[in-house]
């Protein structure tokens, strides 16, 4: 038997994690579906129209499964806070690498296909709600429409398919999808790492490490690199620069790195963001000690 993997010891794992922790997972499932129909009903008293629009409702999904998602990360090894409970967690007869798979996979595959379920079942709900109001409105105030017009309720967006209803020429809306969601993927895997660093209010830690990573970022390239910089300024992405030109001249120049260095910019956050924070609360879990 393959001490670092073995699959059927793996299927065992899972089985018995979600024995352990299937009320829990419930609950959580009926408090996301809770606040789901809470924004909604927000929004829509705030907003009107707004939320159940199809605009209105990729932007709730995201941000739902960005915050949400994000909060049940950070809780992903919650019993390393408490000592009986961490003994237990590390004596089970699984290897390390089994035990962060099997937290990945309810973390980033399970989690994020039960959300959608949840998104689309209350959005379903939403929209025949909103959508009966309106029409009861438009059926009180007809002279508020043109004679002859028919009502046209929101429909269900697809969240997977374009954000851009009219996408410029030669773009790809499929790959901003799979960058975010490759993006959610990362961002999962540092609040799984997190969980493991900070035992003790893992979210807020996590929260204040990224934000403060973030800020550093913004003042690398504000205080540092843009006084390098000559007059101009980034267009499109970061590896296009328009130069102002001579006084006597008019107009622009663009001065441009090779295409490859937007793909490798682009693919380290689609592609090895997210492999990084997951490797890395591997090794973290391997050196744990109660």
């Amino acid at each position: 038997m393959n001490q670092a993997f073995d699959f059927n010891r793996w299927g065992l794992l899972v089985r018995k994690h979600w024995g352990d922790n299937r009320n829990k997972y419930t609950l959580s499932l009926i408090a996301v579906a809770s606040l789901l129909l809470l924004w909604y009903g927000f929004l829509l008293l705030v907003d009107g129209r707004g939320p159940m629009e199809r605009e209105g409702q990729i932007v709730t999904y995201y941000v739902g499964l960005f915050l949400t998602g994000s909060l049940y990360a950070s809780l992903l090894f919650g019993d390393l806070a408490n000592k009986p409970k961490a003994i237990n967690f590390l004596s089970v007869p699984a290897s390390h690498l089994e035990k962060v798979l099997c937290m990945a996979l309810y973390c980033v595959l399970i989690y994020f296909v039960c959300y959608t379920v949840i998104f689309y079942a209350v959005d379903f709900i939403m929209l025949k709600v909103y959508n009966a109001v309106q029409l009861a409105k438009w059926e009180k105030a007809p002279f508020l429409h043109a004679p002859g017009s028919v009502f046209k309720p929101e429909t269900i967006a697809n969240v997977f398919y374009m954000f851009d209803e009219h996408p410029h020429p030669g773009s790809n809306p499929l790959n901003m999808l799979s960058f975010i969601l490759l993006l959610f993927f990362g961002v999962q895997g540092a609040y799984a790492l997190g969980s493991i660093y900070f035992p003790a209010y893992s979210f807020i830690k996590t929260t204040i490490t990224l934000l403060l990573l973030i800020l550093f970022f913004i003042f690398l390239c504000a205080k540092v690199l843009s006084p390098i910089l000559p007059e101009g300024g980034f267009s499109g992405s970061l590896t296009e620069f328009n130069l102002l030109g001579p006084r006597q001249e008019w107009g622009w120049r663009v001065i441009q790195l090779p295409s490859w260095t937007d793909d490798v910019f682009f693919g380290f956050f689609k592609f090895v963001l997210a492999p990084v924070f997951w490797l890395a609360t591997y090794f973290r879990l391997k050196e744990k000690e109660v």
